[in-house]
């Protein structure tokens, strides 16, 4: 009779184990679902931010570099004799700077269009795979001013992809065109634009696409990821396992196709989320198992009425989706089985508000990301002593010729500035007679190019022409103090652009030979205000102009021409002025100079017999606050084989001192702490050491000298720090330790 019929437990058994599987599936696919939803609206809300930081970095990027493109136009138009006169070196000169100042702004390339001609180019696309023809082409195309391009140039030697704008450079006086610049971008293997774009967007890779062709991508050609993206654009294959595919079409003009981004990121803890669900479905039907059987051998009178209850309570949380509380039926293993649905519910609906609260921190996450832009700006305004520091290494490296040029003027410009800031210095050592003058062979072109760079857009911005007429021959070497002559010819030519509202200011300059002597003759012309007879008996004395009404109209300390005087006096040169009041002025300087005619002549022989006689292997302590003094220092004395242990204060360097020995202390003054003064005389009377000390001050003054000297110190080096000073402070050392210095 009994035979195939299922006994009370079994029935109750399988129906809780069915009842409770669906509703745990339901509740388990339900929150899925939810998550599932979530997990979708945030991928794309992240396609959608990744497509949006894409389009706001190329913006950003491409608005950069249009404000440089019309910076440049409008200088060039205030400059158009660049155009007109066939200043091409100029325009190289005035590119070359604008790129050393801010790189990142700079175009990839350059050229400039005259009437439907190449006129000028940076050079730069020759090394991008595009000849001139390539850029006479472009030109040809005739595109619309001020309108970014994409073009694609296929020529049987070039091959290219890049963004281009042109831009017309309009005289300011005439109001007509005559020039055009155009600026471009290479978008094939510009791999520094795609990791920018990678860091931006989070991507693991990024590739820039063009009718379904790949332009340029963060991976190499032969990578696995490379080959599947290839497949995607023929249309071989519609997916990527684990990645997410976002194309964002970029909105450019283009004569070629579009152009699109195309970015993959991991989809990994998507993957990960759905296999834990899957898990804690698994999961739920072994506990459900478990449970099944632990009621299994209830009785039916209480356990019907027990379950009724529990199928209620089970119910109404379920539909209610609430936590609720499991009142008890008077069985303990119904009970047991409530408490463990009263968890379970209570973890699946924590869950579902933790999914919620998950779903609002990424909102939060992505407002944040949205918020988040990467600032550039990172201008880095090193002390002078480091620009010419660095830029005395740099000009014994190995440069190529553009490079030299560009170290050359950033040195110049840092020794005139020095010289500038030290006028007052100067002027009290002068009639102190502490100034002393350096002589050293230099190119006078050098210092005119410098000149021209300065003066000529001065004299432009005020309608007064400015010219350089040289009868020095520029491959000349000149020995004598650059610095000083540099300071002299700035001073001359303020003036002369200062006082001179219309009309030109002239600088003439010729190399004379008076029997066996070289004498170096200018003079600075210009049509000023003029200086009356009487006030040019007294032009040259300290804190004097040219009348108190002028001196309020035009401003100045009026102590220029003063230190051009004393200087030349140094220089054994002179000075004479001849002016009318209201026609203009002429300076005429006469300077004694020696020629080099060769450039090994200036002391090289001296230099390597300096070099291969100085001692090597010496143990240094340098003692210096300042990283970048430091590390300038450093780099000279490792040049001649010198070993440099370095201390960044007073106390570091005497506890290095107490521990090791060395040939040679360099010890700075102002420090945090104790002062290079104080530990001199701690090291002397205290440690009772006895190794040299050199002082490495930027104190220039007699009496700071004297401190050291006092101290106990037996050598001064003057800041900022050049190869001569090492050169120097050795060849002391040599004669200061009993070993014979080298030959002069």
């Amino acid at each position: 009779m009994n035979k195939g019929k299922a006994s009370l437990a079994d029935l109750i058994f399988r129906s809780i184990f069915i009842i409770f599987s669906i509703l745990t599936v339901g509740i388990t696919i339900h929150t899925y679902q939810l998550s599932v939803n979530t997990i979708n609206e945030e991928v794309k809300r992240n396609l959608q931010q990744t497509s949006g930081i894409i389009n706001n970095f190329f913006e950003h990027r491409l608005s950069i570099l249009q404000i440089r493109q019309d910076t440049d136009a409008e200088s060039l138009a205030i400059y158009d004799q660049y155009i007109e006169s066939d200043y091409k070196n100029k325009l190289n000169t005035y590119f070359s700077n604008i790129e050393a100042k801010s790189p990142y702004n700079s175009p990839d390339f350059r050229f400039i269009e005259v009437n439907n001609k190449l006129y000028w180019d940076d050079g730069n696309s020759s090394f991008l795979s595009l000849n001139e023809n390539c850029l006479k082409i472009i030109i040809k195309k005739n595109l619309n001013i001020n309108t970014w391009y994409y073009i694609k140039m296929k020529e049987p030697l070039s091959e290219a992809d890049f963004l281009i704008r042109k831009t017309p450079i309009v005289n300011n006086d005439s109001g007509r065109i005559v020039a055009f610049i155009y600026n471009a971008v290479m978008l094939n293997n510009n791999i520094s634009f795609l990791n920018k774009l990678k860091k931006l967007t989070n991507s693991q890779d990024v590739f820039i696409i063009n009718d379904n062709k790949i332009l340029a991508s963060s991976v190499s050609s032969n990578t696995e990821i490379y080959q599947e993206v290839t497949s995607i654009l023929n249309g071989t294959r519609k997916r990527i396992p684990s990645k997410i595919l976002n194309f964002t079409p970029i909105n450019i003009k283009s004569m070629s196709g579009e152009i699109s981004i195309l970015s993959l990121k991991n989809k990994d803890n998507i993957e990960l989320l759905e296999q834990r669900f899957i898990y804690s479905v698994v999961l739920s039907f072994f506990v459900l198992i478990a449970i099944a059987v632990l009621i299994r051998g209830l009785f039916e009178h209480k356990i019907l009425l027990s379950l009724n209850s529990l199928l209620k309570y089970t119910n109404t949380v379920s539909k209610n989706e609430t936590r609720s509380e499991y009142q008890g039926c008077g069985i303990l293993e119904f009970d047991q089985i409530g408490e463990k649905l009263e968890q379970t519910f209570s973890e699946l609906i924590e869950a579902k508000e933790d999914s919620y609260k998950a779903q609002r921190a990424a909102e939060k996450l992505a407002q944040v990301k949205s918020d988040f832009l990467a600032r550039m700006s990172h201008e880095i305004r090193t002390p002078l002593n480091g620009i010419l520091g660095i830029s005395s290494l740099l000009k014994s490296s190995n440069l190529t010729r553009e490079q030299q040029k560009q170290v050359n003027i950033l040195h110049q410009g840092g020794e005139h500035l020095l010289a500038v800031l030290n006028d007052i210095l100067d002027f009290s050592q002068i009639e102190q007679e502490k100034l002393k003058i350096n002589s050293a062979p230099f190119k006078l072109s050098d210092v005119l190019e410098n000149i021209n760079a300065i003066y000529f857009p001065l004299c432009k911005n005020k309608n007064v022409l400015f010219s350089i007429e040289n009868h020095v021959n520029p491959d000349v070497f000149i020995n004598s103090d650059q610095v000083r002559l540099t300071q002299i010819l700035f001073n001359l030519l303020s003036n002369a652009a200062k006082f001179t509202e219309k009309g030109k200011v002239k600088l003439t300059l010729s190399l004379n030979k008076h029997n066996s002597d070289y004498y170096l003759q200018f003079s600075v012309d210009d049509t000023g205000v003029g200086i009356c007879a009487e006030e040019q008996t007294r032009m040259f004395e300290p804190f004097e102009q040219s009348g108190f009404s002028e001196s309020r109209k035009f401003g100045g300390s009026g102590l220029g021409l003063a230190i051009v005087k004393q200087l030349l006096d140094l220089l054994k040169g002179k000075i004479t002025i001849n002016s009318t009041l209201g026609v203009g002025s002429t300076f005429s300087v006469l300077i004694p100079v020696l020629i080099c005619e060769d450039k090994a002549d200036i002391s090289d022989a001296k230099a390597e017999n300096q070099i291969t006689s100085l001692p090597t292997g010496l143990k240094i302590l340098l003692i210096e606050d300042n990283k970048s003094n430091a590390y300038i220092a450093k780099a000279y004395c490792q040049k001649y084989g010198l070993n440099v242990t370095w201390r960044n204060d007073a106390a570091q360097g005497i506890a290095e001192l107490s521990k090791s020995e060395f040939d040679l202390i360099l010890m700075d003054n102002q420090m945090p702490g104790m002062s290079g003064i104080k530990a001199t005389k701690y090291i002397r009377n205290h440690l009772k050491i006895m190794t040299p000390i050199y002082a490495y001050t930027a104190d220039a003054l007699e009496e700071s000298n004297q401190e050291f000297f006092s101290a106990g110190a037996n050598y001064i080096i003057t800041k900022p720090i050049k190869e001569k000073s090492i050169l120097d402070a050795l060849a002391f050392y040599k004669s200061e330790n009993g070993l014979p210095p080298f030959d002069s």
